[in-house]
């Protein structure tokens, strides 16, 4: 008997701390969890969850979410550590996902001097003359474009002169100095792109009377008395080439230029609200590599999924194929990489001239503006091409700008789907401007996923565009409701011009023009509900990241964008202009305004 108890109670014993063991020093329930690092509380959270529900308070640890909620159950997850942010009412989104950026190409645009606000040809003279002050004889001076950024509109009719200064007006005041202002990128606004350089200049870039432009597109302007060149040149494409034939010469982005660029950049779009982003388009080995060092030094500040951008006018066997070969492994799929920067999938379009193509491969790995390799697809290599990149698992990306080429592309997509699913592989469809019905619901059974730049294509240039439209077809003009109706994800995207999302989501949910305030196919307005949707959650779904992030959820990044007007309730036509006090990326404040955070913390 005496035996049977001391085994029950060795028994016992055992048990007890194996409880003790799985549940905490108590034995009796599990631990609490550890305090949050970060609460935000008295605030609107719009968690763009399955329900879209709204909750008050938000607390973050390790950079996820764990807890939404009341501002009562989140405070009970606050520790003497933790840093407590009294929201003062305002409304918190989750982090924005541009699904088509050209990050790095905003902070280039402040690397030289801006002459935005001159109004006059003396007005740009005065901003030289001072760049030139500082510069050393033979030093060059390098600007921005004439115009006002983003989109250099109205020139040279934003000058009083109603031209362009000419090589000897810039003369007079850099006799001693080359000088060289930029043409912008065409997609901007429209062509022609227009460049302009001095006499000394000219002399280094070996430009006289007698050059002749490496292909039609390029106007050497000439003076109609002396045929002396002027120093102007007009370019009629999107794709600027003077500065990768003619004046190559002049000084060009180089490594630590795109580096500081980039971190520029990513601050810009961090004010924005902007926490990830999504490069469709493309990105050449050059920027890829600005990319990864700032990535390993831990100072990226926005997500980035990089898609590469091939080799322009390789053959497709052996050349492109051992490329596509080699990058397989990396980019296959939903691609390699981590939660800041990932590289998957391969940017493929047809079309294009291939003169742009010659001089801009020329200069590779350069790529100036664009950040990626220009090419010049016949219809034939563009199906090698996708047929190659299915064959190694990368996913394609193209441009489909019109009725027409959307249908030739999921013509193509149907039939590599006959041999290859491709339902689950989540292809992507940029730009898309035109799309009937029955293209969506090839888009819906082909799995693909669309992405639409709002401001540019709707509220910018959507005006012109409806217009050469016939009515009949008008319907088809951006019709982001019937796509998202359809059944096809879709992703709003600024496409750099401008960078902000909110007003990406204000031209989804008015369909006004920027200038006149027309209303452009009301029909196909979202909602605000489907417009914030297409610009975080659907935006996690285009990276294969939904589970992870896109919405403000228990066990998903905390990624977010405090907001100063409420953007559910605010007026329509105000909603481009609701300024961003705060930005969080993965628990980390990445951008605030210092009038916000002043006095909130507790």
């Amino acid at each position: 008997m005496e035996a049977r108890i001391r085994l029950g109670t060795s028994v016992c014993t055992i048990l007890f701390f194996v409880i003790l063991a799985f549940t905490g020093s108590s034995g009796l329930a599990a631990a609490p969890d550890p305090a949050a690092d970060l609460i935000l509380v008295n605030g609107k959270i719009v968690t763009v969850d399955r329900n879209f529900s709204i909750a008050e308070a938000v607390a973050i640890k390790d950079g996820v979410f764990i807890a939404v909620g009341t501002d009562r159950e989140i405070r009970g997850l606050a520790g003497p550590g933790t840093r407590v942010v009294d929201l003062g009412g305002k409304t918190v989104v989750p982090g924005f996902t541009d699904g088509h950026a050209h990050m790095d190409r905003e902070g280039l645009k402040y690397l030289y001097p801006s002459l935005e606000g001159a109004r006059s040809i003396q007005d740009i003279l005065k901003i030289i003359e001072r760049e030139v002050k500082n510069k050393k004889p033979g030093e060059w001076v390098v600007t921005m474009p004439v115009g006002d950024p983003p989109f250099y509109a109205g020139v040279p009719g934003t000058l009083q002169e109603k031209r362009f200064p000419n090589r000897w007006e810039l003369d007079s005041v850099s006799p001693n100095n080359p000088v060289y202002i930029l043409g912008i990128w065409g997609y901007w606004s429209r062509p022609p792109i227009v460049s302009i350089a001095n006499s000394y200049a000219l002399r280094l870039a070996g430009i006289t009377k007698d050059t002749v432009p490496p292909y039609r597109g390029i106007t050497i302007v000439k003076d109609p008395a002396t045929g002396e060149p002027t120093g102007v040149f007009s370019e009629n494409s999107y794709v600027p080439t003077v500065n990768f034939s003619l004046m190559k010469v002049a000084p060009r982005f180089t490594h630590e230029l795109r580096l500081a660029a980039l971190k520029d950049s990513m601050r810009r779009y961090n004010a924005a609200g902007t926490t990830s982003t999504y490069e469709g388009h493309g990105i050449s080995s050059e920027v890829i590599r600005a990319y990864k060092e700032l990535w390993a030094k831990g100072e990226l500040t926005v997500r980035s999924h990089l898609v590469i951008s091939p080799t322009p006018s390789k053959s497709v066997r052996p050349e492109l194929e051992e490329m596509v070969r080699d990058w397989a492994p990396y980019a296959d799929g939903s691609g390699f990489g981590d939660s800041m920067l990932r590289i998957g999938g391969m940017f493929i379009q047809e079309g294009g001239d291939p003169d742009v193509a010659r001089l801009t491969k020329q200069e590779a790995p350069y790529t100036e503006w664009a950040a990626y390799y220009y090419d010049a697809l016949s219809p034939d290599k563009f199906r090698d091409m996708v047929y190659l990149a299915v064959k190694y698992g990368l996913r394609v990306n193209t441009i489909a700008g019109d009725g027409k080429s959307l249908d030739a592309a999921l013509s193509l997509f149907e039939e590599v789907n006959k041999t290859y699913p491709i339902a689950d592989k989540r292809w992507v469809v940029e730009h898309l401007q035109e799309i009937t019905r029955e293209q969506v619901q090839r888009m819906r059974r082909l799995g693909l996923v669309a992405t639409g730049n709002a401001a540019k294509h709707v509220s910018i240039s959507g005006g012109a565009r409806l217009k050469r439209m016939p009515k009949e077809r008008q319907a088809e003009f951006t019709a982001y409701r019937s796509i998202l109706e359809g059944g096809v994800p879709l992703v709003l995207a600024t496409d750099n011009v401008p960078i902000e999302p909110l007003k990406a989501i204000w031209a989804a949910v008015t369909r006004k023009d920027w200038y006149t305030g027309e209303l452009l196919g009301a029909a196909e307005k979202l909602t605000r509900e489907q417009a914030l949707r297409a610009m975080t959650i659907n935006g996690a779904y285009l990276t294969f990241e939904e589970n992870v992030k896109g919405s403000i959820e228990k066990g998903k990044y905390a990624d977010l964008a405090v907001l100063k007007e409420d953007y559910l309730t605010v007026a329509e036509d105000k909603i481009k202009d609701i300024e961003v006090l705060m930005t969080i990326v993965g628990g980390k404040t990445v951008y605030s305004k210092a009038e916000f955070t002043a006095g909130r913390e507790e």
